[in-house]
């Protein structure tokens, strides 16, 4: 998935990511490594900019990420960023997506009597704001993967005017979303998700099986390419030196 991931961002891209962002911070370091040496990123957990720390950790807001960054910026310049359209990419996860793109990060359920309460809107009321937004997941499931959102915390595309209307002409919405079957984007007519690519060892049907709504499939689906011998080369020897990621799957 961090590959993946990495293949979304520009070498001019200014990104950035929340507080529980393992894989889009290891998505960050390894684009700036290979082909976006000029890519620069936040960290907005704790203000850290194009953070060098020397092993990734389970936090973006982990005070460590400020060793050896090259400037911590503050809250104030933070939510000036976001509003501004400054940001060009924010990877964004949700407890909730729909076949829009819309992320639900508030409550499973009725909002006064929540089957689940979420941690809130926290940055997703910005997406929006970002010129490009990429969502990813750590499971693909029907009750991740719904028809519609319990309660609109982030917009993608919600086929509401009301809403859409404000949307800055620079925003793109979400670009992609990258879980660990697949990688989907919105390059429909009425931007449905879409089935983009499937990872190698899962299929087509898995993927439609495991998503609570029928994906848009055009034709025949390509496999994800798999990461190069160098990029595994550099997570596991230069970005995650002690198996972050290689723990949250055991």
């Amino acid at each position: 998935m961090a590959v993946a991931m990495s293949h979304e961002l520009r070498d001019d891209d200014f990104a950035a990511v929340g507080a529980a962002s393992q894989i889009p911070v290891c998505a960050l370091r390894l684009a700036q490594k290979t082909h976006a040496p000029n890519l620069w990123y936040l960290y907005g957990g704790s203000g850290a900019v194009n953070s060098k720390s020397k092993a990734l950790v389970e936090s973006a807001a982990d005070y460590r990420n400020l060793f050896g960054a090259e400037y911590r910026a503050p809250l104030m310049d933070i939510i000036d960023f976001e509003f501004s359209g400054r940001f060009t990419l924010c990877f964004f996860g949700g407890m909730q997506i729909d076949q829009y793109g819309n992320v639900n990060m508030v409550c499973i359920g009725d909002y006064e009597k929540p089957v689940v309460r979420g941690p809130g809107t926290v940055g997703t009321v910005f997406t929006s704001s970002f010129r490009r937004v990429v969502l990813y997941v750590q499971h693909h499931n029907p009750r991740l993967f719904v028809p519609k959102v319990d309660f609109l915390s982030g917009p993608g595309f919600p086929q509401d005017a009301a809403i859409e209307r404000y949307r800055p002409k620079f925003s793109e919405g979400p670009v992609s979303v990258v879980t660990p079957l697949a990688i989907m984007d919105f390059r429909t007519p009425d931007k449905r998700m879409r089935l983009r690519s499937v990872h190698p060892g899962h299929t087509v049907e898995e993927v439609q099986s495991q998503t609570g709504f029928e994906l848009v499939v055009d034709g025949t689906v390509p496999k994800t390419p798999e990461p190069t011998a160098e990029e595994l080369r550099i997570i596991r020897e230069e970005i995650d030196t002690t198996g972050v990621l290689r723990r949250l799957i055991e």
